[in-house]
């Protein structure tokens, strides 16, 4: 019972409400009808939809929700969504126009459809209408076009005369289906009054229009010119001027106009026709059709037969005028007046007024008073123009005057609202001011109608760019870059959209997007002005001064403006400064300094021409005449432009006054500056920044020097010379990988910058990939832009990778250019030497800064350089790295160039050795002299020796007492005789120094009794990634030196029995460290002994030692240390009968010593002093006295006791060597090795010849030439 009395009374309320209701229902649903379409011209699908399914649940027929859902869907990617929306629409009777809309909304949406739009449009922007109008027809593909594309279509197909029916009958039909657009009824208008039967009709409809607040500026300006193209009216055409005249009362020209026609009419009844000739009468509708090259064809024509016909100059000044080619224009349009054509004072007049305005944008930078006075002229002669106002809110924006620009462009927005240029510019003002929010509000508050005038695709593009200046200013380039790719896609055809993107593009070290971005526009608009300018401002970013040069020759002369002239001398005067400095670096300085003395006149007309002179002095070696020129200019001047002191700031940069420039910077960091100048203060900044970074890397103090750096990594995140100092950064704290992979993205982004090349070498060198590192020199050699520094540099990383050859030429060059330079020195200033300046000084890589703010100055580095605390820093150097060599001066060409000959010089030595020792005649006793002579030359990369060595040996005669000891034995010395051999080695050897690879090959004396092969292989090479630490391998076959018998084998005569000649067979390893502070080593081997009728024998070994540098000095080293070696052989060989070897072999010998080194040199002299003192302790075993024959020794039973010994030992070495002239060496050395019950001495002397003079530094510590038997 209950529900049914609630239904019965809903019912009763409904019906009662129900009339109330569905008026207020219709007001809710045209409130959300305008609240779907408001964010549908906004771009904005989510929120249109909203509103939209919002209607459809109050009406699920009405049209525009439809409609609206429809568009949304395609707006989100959802094709099939639209689809089903528009089936309902063509389901509805009769079938509404936004059926046929949204279906060709639906097929526009198709990607290829998409780039035939894009191509319609440009091509209709460049004035190609017959051929736009076929694109447009693939593009309908049959169907009525419709909406705004439709409303495109019709406008540009209205200029072809024959179509202009069927574009009326397109339009009208638009302009029925969708009665309160304001911009189709403009079109519609503006083509009305081209016409001269359907003029009258179009201009009552633009004086409607003229009314609006949205496009009535535009339809004013139309209503005006109408009538101009009018004449004198007739009777019928009165009321059309009169009616003008009401709401312009004080334009005279339409006044005289309306006169002219009414004086006509009394006198004739009619207006006078105008009669043109039938070539002016061609130009000028070929103006009206929008065809300047048809029109200065026809003009020019006429002006053939008849110069002074005024219509034909004038029409042609008007040519001129759309050319931008004003002075022209003016020229003419006087001409014209003068000859009778007074019809065009009004087009002389509107010459001026843009002249003017071009005149100020020109005086806008050097002369900003001078730019005002032309805007005030201009807009005296013509108050009602925006234009003045639009170029004088352009200049207060360039100037930094923000605030007034705002006011200037809010003042054009009150008169002609929705005006793009100033919507476009009041938006950029706002954002520079911080205002991001409000600029973005400002776009979002433009009308429908307003968007349209501007363009949906132009509103975006803006609306995207304003984005991009927010993400840029929060330091996100990469959203920054996403942003300005979608005004890009939005307005392709503005060039200066892509311009930013590409200088974004430069900053994320992209420079062949960049590159490509504008190529690709320039090669579609190859006489576009702002093309070419474009690409020349992209090229002179990337330093590509001749691709500058080609773009900016291209620009017509009379179509430069102010601007573009100034972009063209800047490319000039650079090319004649790169000239002077690559003189310079050839070493012709007098005739670069000429160069750049004659182009002082030229630098001086600006200041950034100044600059640049100035700091291609620097560049060529007089920094006092560069900065006695800065100061000049700076004293001239009683109040210095920021500019001025900015240039002067960067000078100094270059010339190392830090101090200076901190003060500078913080003296105009709170000035108001321009946009221009804002960014010349931070690039100075950044400069500074990474100077001091270095600075403090260079100082040792890594973990100051990150921070300093960090906020220019922020700012700049890709670019070269932060990532550049970072990697050197990396390289001081030994993370040379690290370092290796910062800069591969540098040489990738900058092939051809000199600095990186050599940086990204010596990394990849010091990170083991030499190929890399080969490569990048090729490509530094390539560029023939080189001086005495880089190729020193570059001979530096090619010699660490044994191409000591290339290094070698590469050093010879270095020292021609400045021996050239030396010489023109003295010859112009009178004896007085000056030392070039380092070329790379002005890159900022070996100088450079940072903060820990990106808005603070940082201090000069030298005060953070100050002995105390560490600064505390947590970033990836937070411990102290090593400390860097400083740069070296010229003179190291010279000095590298001496060493690297010195190490590579091929040479002869002589030399004699004696050695002698104290121990028991004729067996272990031994004198020994050799006379090595070797002949060493370079091959290639690699050396090659071959080496002759004559050997004497004496063990003196066998006592009776030993007879017993010797050979087969026996009571009798009698018959033994001397115990002496002699014979001449032979031995080849080959090296390859970059590999530490050594080589030889050759023999024992040939003569010996007994004489074999002998030779070996051995690798000593660094750790990689620790250049501190060493590693050594050593394959050999020697002999063993220890006596006669071991030696060179000897014969018992008393039973003809020959024995000795014993060899060692194995190998060693050893591993070493030494940071010039501490070293230490050890090393193993193991040795097969095998001789001729000797037992065979094995030999292990194992050593090492720790030593201190007490003094390491560049001339003086002295270190002391200590050693331990301990050896073992397998059986006891130290005797001297038949089967031994005769060589010291202990099954157990330790040793422990106390080594002490003094070395030094002079210029000519170096010499090394050498001792050691230990405690060493050996065991023996006993031995047969005839190991290799069991009948020998079963006869005889006798053996050699074993022994056990332990004593101080100690040894003493001297060694020197000494220059004559400047290829011959005198060296010797002498030494004495005691222990317990033995002594043996050693001297040598030698002289060396080399091939090349050695004007280099002593070999420190010296190593005296040896014979290829000492041991």
């Amino acid at each position: 019972m209950y529900p049914r009395r609630h239904s019965l009374v809903i019912g009763m309320f409904t019906a009662i409400i129900g009339t109330a209701c569905h008026a207020a229902t219709n007001d809710v649903q045209a409130l959300l009808v305008e609240q779907g379409q408001y964010w549908q011209n906004r771009a904005d699908a989510q929120r249109a939809a909203e509103a939209w399914e919002k209607v459809l649940r109050m009406d699920p027929n009405q049209v525009d929700a439809l409609y609206g859902m429809g568009l949304s869907s395609l707006k989100q990617n959802k094709p099939e969504q639209a689809r089903q929306y528009l089936a309902r629409l063509q389901a509805l009777s009769p079938r509404p126009w936004r059926a046929a809309q949204l279906e060709q909304d639906i097929a526009l949406a198709q990607p290829s459809n998409i780039a035939l739009l894009e191509e319609a449009r440009r091509l209709v922007d460049s004035g190609q209408r017959d051929e736009a109008t076929a694109v447009f027809g693939k593009l309908f593909a049959g169907r009525t076009p419709s909406g705004q594309v439709g409303r495109e279509y019709y406008n540009n197909l209205a200029f072809n005369p024959a179509a202009w029916p069927e574009a009326r009958k397109g339009l009208e039909r638009l302009q029925r289906e969708n009665p309160n657009d304001p911009v189709l009824a403009l079109f519609l208008a503006k083509q009305l009054v081209r016409r001269e039967d359907t003029r009258a009709l179009g201009i009552r409809d633009l004086a409607k229009l003229s009314t609006r607040a949205d496009i009535g500026g535009d339809a004013d300006e139309s209503w005006r010119l109408a009538l101009v193209w009018t004449g004198p009216p007739n009777a019928a055409q009165v009321p059309l001027f009169e009616e003008f005249l009401k709401a312009h009362s004080d334009d005279q020209e339409i006044r005289t106009l309306l006169d002219k026609g009414r004086s006509q009419s009394a006198t004739t009844g009619r207006p006078v026709a105008w009669q043109a000739d039938p070539l002016v009468a061609r130009g000028l509708q070929a103006l009206e059709k929008n065809d300047p090259a048809g029109a200065e064809q026809a003009f020019a024509a006429r002006l053939k037969n008849k110069a002074d016909d005024p219509d034909a100059l004038g029409g042609l000044g008007v040519v001129r005028q759309q050319q931008n080619r004003l002075s022209e224009a003016e020229q003419l349009l006087n001409r014209a007046i003068a000859n009778g054509g007074a019809r065009w004072k009004p087009a002389l007049a509107n010459v001026r007024y843009w002249a003017l305005l071009q005149q100020a944008r020109d005086q806008a930078t050097a002369q900003p008073a001078k730019a005002r006075e032309s805007i005030a002229q201009a807009m005296r002669l013509n108050p009602k123009g925006i234009e003045a106002h639009l170029t004088l809110a352009d200049i207060q924006a360039q100037a930094g005057e923000l605030e007034a620009a705002q006011g200037s462009y809010r003042q054009v927005l009150a008169v002609q609202p929705g005006n793009a240029l100033a919507v476009q510019g009041l938006a950029t003002v706002l954002a520079q001011s911080g205002r991001n929010d409000e600029a973005l509000r400002l776009l979002d508050s433009l009308t429908p109608a307003q968007q349209a005038g501007m363009g949906g695709a132009r509103l975006r593009a803006l609306r995207s760019a304003q984005a991009a200046k927010m993400a840029e200013q929060r330091g996100d380039v990469r959203a920054a870059q996403q942003a300005l790719m979608q005004a890009v896609k939005d307005d392709p055809d503005n060039v200066w959209t892509r311009f930013e993107l590409a200088r974004l593009y430069l900053k994320t070290d992209e420079p062949d997007q960049a590159r490509d971005l504008i190529d690709r526009y320039l090669k579609d608009h190859p006489q576009d002005v702002d093309a070419l300018y474009t690409s020349a401002l992209l090229s002179v970013e990337l330093e590509q001064w001749d691709a500058a040069q080609a773009a900016i020759s291209r620009i017509p002369v009379g179509r430069r403006t102010a601007a573009i002239n100034e972009l063209a001398d800047q490319i000039t005067l650079n090319a004649q400064l790169r000239l002077a400095t690559a003189i310079a670096r050839r070493g012709q300085r007098q005739e670069a300094l000429a160069l750049l003395d004659r182009l002082q006149p030229t630098a001086s007309r600006s200041p950034d021409g100044m600059a640049a002179l100035a700091s291609a002095y620097v560049d060529s070696g007089d920094p006092q005449r560069a900065q006695a020129m800065m100061e000049e200019a700076l004293n001239r001047t009683p109040n210095p432009s920021a500019d001025l002191m900015l240039h002067y700031a960067n000078l100094l940069l270059k010339t190392g006054n830090d101090t200076q420039v901190d003060s500078i910077l913080r003296d105009l960091k709170n000035r108001q500056m321009s946009v221009a100048t804002r960014k010349r203060f931070d690039d100075v900044l950044y400069r500074y920044r990474i100077r001091q970074a270095d600075q403090l890397r260079e100082g040792g103090n890594l973990a100051a020097a990150y921070d300093t750096l960090a906020p220019a990594l922020a700012s700049r995140p890709g670019d070269v010379e932060a990532v550049s100092a970072l990697a050197r950064m990396y390289v001081s704290n030994g993370d040379n990988a690290k370092a290796f992979e910062l800069y591969k993205p540098l040489l990738k982004s900058r092939p051809n910058d000199p600095l990186i090349l050599l940086n990204a070498a010596d990394a990849a060198v010091l990170a083991g990939d030499k190929s890399y590192a080969d490569k990048a020199l090729q490509q530094f050699m390539a560029l023939k832009n080189y001086d005495p520094q880089s190729l020193t540099e570059a001979a530096r990383i090619y010699r660490s990778m044994g191409q000591s050859a290339q290094a070698t030429q590469l050093l010879r060059k270095a020292v021609d250019i400045e021996q050239t330079e030396s010489q023109r020195s003295l010859i112009a200033r009178g004896g007085s030497t000056s030392v070039a300046v380092n070329p790379f000084a002005d890159r900022g890589q070996r100088n450079q800064l940072g903060r820990t703010s990106i808005d603070e100055i940082p201090l000069p580095a030298k005060t953070l350089l100050q002995p105390g605390p560490a600064l505390a820093a947590a970033n990836p150097f937070a411990a102290p790295g090593t400390l860097n060599a400083g740069v070296e001066q010229t003179s190291s060409a010279r000095r590298a160039l001496d060493d690297l000959l010195q190490e590579r010089s091929g040479y002869v030595t002589q030399g004699v050795t004696i050695r002698s020792n104290d121990s028991e005649s004729g067996l272990s006793k031994m004198t020994d002299i050799q006379t090595p002579l070797e002949v060493n030359i370079p091959v290639g990369e690699n050396r090659l020796a071959v080496r002759v060595t004559p050997v004497s040996i004496n063990a003196g005669s066998v006592g009776s007492d030993a007879a017993e000891r010797f050979g087969g034995g026996g009571p009798s010395a009698d018959g033994i005789g001397s115990q002496r051999d002699k014979g001449v080695g032979l031995g080849v050897a080959y090296a390859r120094p970059d590999e530490g690879l050594k080589a030889d090959l050759g023999t024992t004396p040939i003569g010996f009794l007994y004489s074999t092969v002998a030779g070996g292989v051995s690798v000593d090479r660094p750790l990689p990634g620790n250049p501190n630490m060493r590693y050594g391998v050593n394959l050999s076959r020697r002999a063993v030196t220890d006596s006669v018998t071991s030696f060179a084998g000897t014969t018992d005569k008393r039973t003809d029995q020959s024995w000795g000649g014993v060899t060692a067979n194995g190998g060693r390893g050893q591993l070493s460290y030494d940071d010039q502070v501490v070293g230490a080593y050890g090393y193993g081997s193991w040795h097969k002994l095998l001789g001729h009728n000797v037992e065979s024998n094995s030999r292990a070994e194992l050593g090492g030692g720790v030593y201190w540098y007490l003094q390491n000095a560049l001339d003086s080293k002295l270190t002391l240390g200590v050693s331990a070696t301990g050896l073992s052989f397998d059986n006891n060989q130290d005797f001297f009968t038949y089967g031994h070897g005769g060589y010291f072999s202990p099954q157990s010998y330790f040793a422990l010593g106390i080594p002490v080194s003094w070395s030094q040199r002079t210029e000519r002299l170096t010499y090394q002093l050498k001792g050691s003192v230990g405690v060493q302790h050996f065991q023996q075993d006993a031995a047969d006295y005839f190991p290799n024959d069991k009948d020998l020794q079963a006869t005889s039973a006798k053996r050699y006791s074993g022994q056990s010994k332990t004593g101080v030992g100690y040894s003493l070495a001297a060694a020197g060597e000494y220059k004559f002239g400047s290829a011959f060496f005198l060296g010797a050395n002498l030494g004495v090795d005691n222990a317990q019950d033995y002594r043996q001495i050693t001297g040598a002397m030698y002289l060396r010849y080399m091939f090349e003079d050695m004007n280099g530094a002593m070999e420190l510590p010296v190593s005296p030439y040896r014979s290829p038997y000492s041991n």
